[in-house]
């Protein structure tokens, strides 16, 4: 049966082909005619726009057919590619449809090897939370597994969010702010108190210390307490404890205290370090740059700084000054989770 009607087929596709090849020669004879009317010597019978209207029309039907004898990857999209056809056929009568099959036959017999054949697109793995009961590893990443797998036992899930309440909230706010919108309302109540309660123990702080710049008497004690306002404010930001027009107003609140203790004392490279790391989350690459620089001038560690110093960079898409800063730690860096950033950029 297979054989059969890929012989038929291939039968049809041949007729076909013969019968489009038969109407673009009569298409072409067309147009030759059409041509010779407007060349010198012509009789004035044949007037110019008749002649030009049938060289149109007969482009446009040789568009339609030799769409049929391309290769179908070079069929599409069709609109663009009639649209082509036309204009070749209809400019450069007779001859522009040879020559766009011959380089079409060209192309068959000679391909040229891209670079990219050998790549192929594939999906994006999914993270399955039920095995991570098999690691054996990582407590921390297990508990977070169980408790955004709503197929867990309710009380196992809570157990787990009781014990990620010890967990630095740097680490657990994103998660916590997910689990605002859990199904179980005890989850939901525990996730709103942990960070409420993290919010409110640095919101207290904040008033606190901002009664104490009232009665500062003096520039070294005024220069203290900004300082300090500086860095709780940043601290609602390092904790993911503040979104949307809070987070902006936090980070607008930080840099203020920060300058007005660098108007005090400018030497203080730790306020360029937190003004930096302001104008990174602001998204201000050059500025953060600029900052974090003077921070490394004034004598901050560089090892400390590098890692800043190559994110600004990056948003800078100044690639090249990424891998040189990153080469640059080697396999000094001491922490575990900046190593395979590190050993990425200085391959």
């Amino acid at each position: 049966m297979d054989k059969p009607s890929a012989s038929t087929s291939l039968v049809r596709r041949t007729a076909l082909s013969v019968v489009a090849l038969l109407a673009l020669a009569v298409l072409a004879l067309a147009q030759g005619a059409a041509i010779w009317q407007l060349a010198p010597g012509a009789t004035a019978l044949a007037p110019l726009l008749p002649a030009v209207l049938l060289d149109a029309v007969c482009g446009a039907l040789q568009a339609v057919l030799f769409r049929l004898l391309l290769p179908p990857r070079y069929r599409e999209p069709r609109g663009f590619t009639l649209l082509f056809l036309w204009l070749v056929c209809t400019f450069v009568p007779v001859a522009g449809g040879l020559v766009l099959l011959a380089s079409c036959v060209w192309a068959a017999c000679f391909p040229k090897r891209r670079g990219d054949d050998d790549l192929q697109q594939v999906p994006a793995p999914e993270f399955v939370t039920y095995l991570m009961s098999r690691v054996s590893h990582g407590g921390g990443a297990r508990l977070q597994a169980r408790l955004v797998n709503t197929q867990v036992n309710a009380s196992d899930r809570l157990s787990a969010l009781v014990a990620i309440q010890s967990m630095p909230t740097r680490t657990t706010g994103t998660l916590l702010r997910d689990l605002l919108a859990d199904p179980i309302e005890d989850v939901r109540l525990i996730a709103y108190g942990t960070l409420d309660q993290a919010e409110n123990d640095v919101m207290q702080k904040i008033f606190q210390t901002a009664q104490t710049l009232e009665l500062a008497q003096n520039d070294s004690e005024r220069h203290a307490i900004n300082r300090q306002l500086a860095e709780l404010y940043f601290e609602l930001v390092y904790q993911n404890l503040v979104q949307g027009a809070v987070y902006t107003h936090t980070l607008e609140q930080a840099d203020r205290y920060a300058r007005a203790a660098l108007e005090i004392d400018d030497s203080d490279a730790a306020l360029w370090l937190i003004r930096g790391r302001l104008a990174l989350a602001h998204g201000e690459a050059s500025e953060a740059a600029a900052h974090i620089t003077r921070a490394q001038a004034l004598g901050f560690p560089r090892e400390r700084l590098v890692p800043w110093l190559a994110e600004a960079a990056f948003l800078q898409r100044d690639y090249a000054r990424v891998s040189e800063l990153l080469a640059s730690l080697g396999h000094a860096s001491s922490l575990p989770m900046l190593k395979p950033v590190v050993r990425y950029w200085s391959t």
